[in-house]
């Protein structure tokens, strides 16, 4: 079952910073198409896509793991730790995602703290809102 992706999606994922062989973890993925689409443009990288909602990670599952390049796995922002022997990210997003995007402040801050946490040195996180998005500083 794939997922066509959305106009505003589309501009969302051609602004990341995507390079061939990243590792790349999407919080919040909802059913899954910017995680997808984001595997396909990284060749061999891998994508980890996670959300709160159980239905959600149902949905993304269902939708393929384009190549053996994307995972899904039940996590919020604010709880994420990486498994043990996981390598960090060298990149994060999130698409209308409360615990970033200011709608839940408290939230944010133990959501920043776990997404540092799962990154590299020098990785970084990026968020809609911006033009078209916006880098959020994570303090490292």
């Amino acid at each position: 079952m794939s997922q066509e992706l959305s106009d505003r999606l589309r501009i969302l994922v051609d602004a990341l910073p995507l390079k061939t062989g990243m590792r790349v973890l999407e919080i919040g993925c909802g059913p899954g198409a910017a995680a997808r689409e984001v595997a396909r443009r990284i060749e061999e990288g891998q994508v980890l896509a996670i959300d709160r909602s159980a239905a959600a990670v149902r949905q993304a599952q269902a939708g393929g793991d384009v190549g053996g390049k994307l995972s899904v796995r039940q996590a919020s922002a604010e709880t994420f730790e990486l498994e043990d022997g996981e390598a960090p990210f060298d990149l994060a997003f999130a698409f209308r995602v409360g615990a970033l995007d200011g709608r839940h402040p408290k939230a944010g801050e133990a959501a920043r703290a776990r997404i540092r946490a799962a990154l590299k040195p020098g990785g970084r996180l990026f968020i809609d809102g911006g033009d078209p998005l916006r880098e959020i500083d994570l303090g490292d």
